[in-house]
């Protein structure tokens, strides 16, 4: 007596799942913002947020910048910082460096 087996094919691909993202509304101007930054902590990071931070206060001369660095690049920012930066800045920048 001969046996049948029986296979099904299963396609392993799947859709890309794009979370919504709307972000945040835009400033009507940097002119004269309290601005935040975070600086992940990678190489050059803070080189790009130092020049960024530069241009801002010579061109918009902006009020005030408030800085946060990361521990780590793989670690999240602390809390309590973001709490921080988000009721005290108008508008808060991160950098990736490398």
């Amino acid at each position: 007596m001969t046996q049948k087996n029986e296979y099904v094919l299963v396609d392993p691909t799947t859709q890309a799942i794009v979370a919504p993202f709307d972000g945040a509304p835009r400033l009507p101007t940097v002119a004269g913002i309290r601005l935040g930054i975070i600086d992940d902590s990678k190489r050059n990071a803070d080189v790009l947020l130092e020049e960024l931070t530069e241009v801002l206060r010579t061109r918009y001369e902006i009020a005030d910048v408030r800085w946060h660095r990361k521990p780590s690049a793989s670690r999240p920012a602390d809390p309590e910082a973001i709490r921080e930066l988000a009721e005290t800045c108008d508008a808060v920048v991160i950098a990736i460096g490398d």
